[in-house]
Parts: structure tokens; C-alpha cells; sequence
């Protein structure tokens, strides 16, 4: 763990750069080495990105820290997300993020998984099980037909 004058030199530096970076945008200087390549075709898109409806699960603490900023906490979300997309643009964060699940989360998404695939027949035996019903209801209401016309014909 970092001691606390580590943190405060890196707090500072973070601040600089990015002090710098705001200059080098605000006076558009597209040959600054502080803009990185990637960021040009990130300004050449839309200024309104998309939004996609995702499920997110999330710590309970995270949850509540946005929650108490009050009206707007998933917007702020979104913008510490971009904030540290854009950090990783500019290689402000270098490091590469290596999860690994532990065993309960694997335990938690195979069973997940394999509640999926029971869900998922259940749904596909009661289709065909409707499927059946509604033959036997066309069958029966055919035998009443050829039964009426037999009466009729005999």
C-alpha cells in the first residue's frame, strides 16, 4: 500500500496532467504528445454516445455513496465509467486490470447457467406439450367432422 506522501505526489502529478491536458484542449493543439491518437476518432463521433440497458451488480457501499449524492447518481456513474475509459486512452492508467473470480462467484455463475438451461427446457417441453394439446384439439374436432359426415353420407 502506497504511503500517504506517495499518494500525494501522485494526486499532484494526476492533477498537472491533467491541468496540462485541459490546456492542450481548450487551445485545440492536435500535435500535443498529451493527446493521444485515440482520442481523435473519439471527438469525430456523435457527442451524445448511445445508451445501452445493462444489468450491473454492484457493491452495496459503491450503491449507496452514488445513491446519497441524491437525483442523477447512475449519469454520475456513467461519468466516473468515461472518466476512467478516457484515462485509459491517455494512458493516465496504465494498468491492465486481471480479475479473477473467486470460488463463490464461479459457483454463482455456473449455477446461474445451469438454472438458464433448466429454464430453458421447461420453456421448450411446454411449447411442444401446447403444441400437442392443440393437435389433439384439431384431431378430435376432425373426428366430429368425418362422424358428422358419415351420419350424413350413411
Amino acid at each position: 500500500m502506497p504511503t500517504k506522501k506517495q499518494t500525494d505526489f501522485a494526486f499532484h502529478q494526476l492533477g498537472q496532467v491533467l491541468r496540462d491536458l485541459e490546456t492542450d484542449l481548450r487551445w485545440k493543439l492536435d500535435g500535443s504528445v498529451r493527446i493521444p491518437a485515440a482520442w481523435h476518432a473519439i471527438a469525430q463521433e456523435r457527442q451524445q454516445p448511445a445508451k445501452e440497458k445493462v444489468t450491473l451488480r454492484l457493491d452495496a457501499d459503491v450503491l449507496r455513496f452514488f445513491r446519497a449524492m441524491g437525483q442523477g447518481h447512475l449519469t454520475r456513474m456513467n461519468a466516473v465509467l468515461r472518466a476512467f475509459m478516457l484515462a485509459r486512452l491517455a494512458e493516465v492508467v496504465k494498468a491492465e486490470a486481471r480479475y479473477e473470480m473467486t470460488p463463490k462467484e464461479v459457483e454463482h455463475r455456473v449455477r446461474d447457467e445451469i438454472f438458464a438451461v433448466i429454464r430453458a427446457q421447461e420453456a421448450a417441453k411446454e411449447a411442444a406439450e401446447a403444441r400437442l394439446a392443440g393437435k389433439a384439439v384439431e384431431t378430435a374436432r376432425l373426428k366430429a367432422i368425418k362422424a358428422t359426415w358419415e351420419g350424413k353420407v350413411g
